[in-house]
């Protein structure tokens, strides 16, 4: 650490008034040792004699003497030392206890100045991990928590819609507001259809809470996805007839193993394909293609209809979110369907991916090969 430089130029000032004042300090101390010596010894009548002994007698307290400054010099070096140490880690001291303090006022973004070539430098580059690591997590839970009020507000606000309506149907029925029984029958009907969308969307909510926790244990086991494809799509055969669409499929002629949950990968296809048949009925045909390479397999799901603004795609996995909302609403989309098959991706270590343009709308779901040891 450099030392500041009126420290320095202080430090010098004071060691140099120091050697000064030892040095006539000195040759005062010789001047009255000498002339003492001279007048005490009588018994030398030759003065030069007298000069000559005085001068040995100097010289021997001089050397007496020198030990004595060579051992205070030595304590002032390491008082010195001490200072200069001293100054260096206390001011390095104060500055990281300054910036903690600031830290702890809430200012996360803080950093300690790390000096690489100083002693207490590790330490300053360690709190500045930990803080960072603490504003990572303060993030997140803000995050969270914005998530979390966000979730609870659409959920109301989606609730609301059909229980506004049951409620409006069930009252006219407690009032006797209808004419005959047809009547009576076609306003329970309604409120039945609002509370299976509402049951529906519950679900839906606790299945996305259930697949958004990356803890969540997943039944996996060895599946033919080729098998598992052929099923689904048997499933939507009336939806399709209705629909007046068909699919083709480009699946390989061998089996394609995959460790996966079952389960909830079949949650996966069910979502997208009847997404496809709700918004590609513009066209004839729904395209299933499988790949598997050396170390993924490749799943597309593609859609002849009306193709998604490219400034929608960011946000179609998000959840309740709606690129049509009045035909979402129609269709009895809960909004909350691709972001579940994001989520069940993902616990599988997958990736999902969409494109549209004027040659159709493409989901891509892309898992990575792994065994029951991975």
């Amino acid at each position: 650490m450099a030392l500041d430089s009126r420290y320095v130029a202080l430090l010098f000032k004071m060691v140099m008034l120091l050697f000064i004042s030892g040095f006539i300090t000195s040759v005062a101390i010789a001047g009255l040792y000498f002339t003492y010596q001279v007048s005490n010894l009588h018994y030398y009548v030759n003065v030069f004699d007298r000069f000559a002994a005085a001068f040995n007698a100097t010289l021997n307290f001089y050397i007496y003497e020198l030990f004595n400054l060579i051992n205070v010099l030595f304590f002032l070096g390491i008082v010195l030392s001490i200072v200069v140490i001293g100054h260096r880690y206390i001011h390095y001291f104060v500055k990281i206890e300054k910036d903690l303090g600031q830290m702890a006022s809430g200012e996360l973004s803080q950093r300690i100045e790390v000096k690489e070539n100083h002693e207490l430098g590790q330490l300053a580059r360690q709190v500045n991990q930990l803080i960072e690591r603490l504003e990572t997590t303060v993030h997140e839970e803000r995050i969270a928590e914005q998530s979390k009020t966000e979730l609870i507000t659409n959920v109301s606000h989606d609730l609301r819609t059909p229980l506004t309506s049951i409620m409006g149907y069930l009252d006219l029925i407690e009032r006797d507001q209808y004419k005959d029984e047809v009547t009576l029958r076609y306003f329970t009907d309604i409120a039945y259809d609002k509370a299976k969308q509402m049951n529906t969307m519950v679900n839906d909510l606790f299945e996305y809470i259930r697949t958004k926790n990356p803890k969540l244990l997943l039944n996996k086991d060895y599946i033919d996805l080729k098998e598992v494809i052929k099923q689904i799509a048997s499933h939507f055969h009336l939806q399709m007839a209705e629909a007046k669409l068909s699919f083709r499929m480009n699946l390989p002629d061998q089996e394609v193993k995959q460790y996966v949950d079952g389960e909830k990968l079949s949650r996966v296809f069910e979502n997208i394909i009847g997404n496809a048949i709700k918004y590609g009925a513009d066209a004839p045909f729904i395209d299933i293609t499988l790949h598997q390479r050396e170390k993924e397999t490749e799943m597309e799901i593609r859609n002849y209809g009306e193709p998604i603004a490219q400034s929608e795609i960011p946000f179609i996995f998000e959840r309740f979110y709606r690129v049509d909302q009045s035909r979402s609403k129609d269709t009895g989309g809960s909004g909350l369907g691709l972001a579940i098959a994001k989520n069940i991706v993902e616990l599988h270590e997958g990736e999902i991916d969409v494109t549209s343009n004027s040659e159709g709308t493409a989901f891509f779901i892309t898992l990575p090969i792994m065994d029951k040891e991975a």
